[in-house]
């Protein structure tokens, strides 16, 4: 991910946030007619490594902080567990299936309560 002063870069396009950059030479007619294209001003490409769209900033003597940083993801999920209870008999743990007593508290076998 990066950050050009201060602001998080992001494609416009698919909304990517990882760039390839490069600078590339901004021609003008006049300059090329006269051969002299390396007088010309230039401008910074960040190009969206996930769909190819190019952002352009001029060079021309501004100062760009480019920050590179890790996104760390810390979205936690609730787990959720499902057991299918409406397989188990009456006198079958819901969870492991065991044998119990219809007047049983607790599955001997899992610890499961009723």
């Amino acid at each position: 991910m990066l950050k050009l002063n201060g602001y998080e870069l992001v494609c416009p396009i698919c909304k990517g946030k990882e760039f390839s950059r490069r600078n590339t030479l901004l021609t003008t007619r006049g300059m090329t007619f006269l051969k002299l294209d390396w007088l010309n001003e230039s401008a910074i490409n960040y190009i969206c490594n996930k769909c190819g769209y190019i952002l352009w900033f001029i060079d021309d003597g501004r100062d760009y902080v480019e920050e590179y940083y890790v996104e760390k993801n810390n979205d936690m999920h609730d787990l959720h567990i499902d057991y299918e209870t409406s397989k188990a008999n009456k006198d079958e743990c819901p969870i492991c299936f065991s044998k119990r007593n219809v007047n049983d508290k607790e599955c001997p076998n899992c610890g499961y309560r009723f």
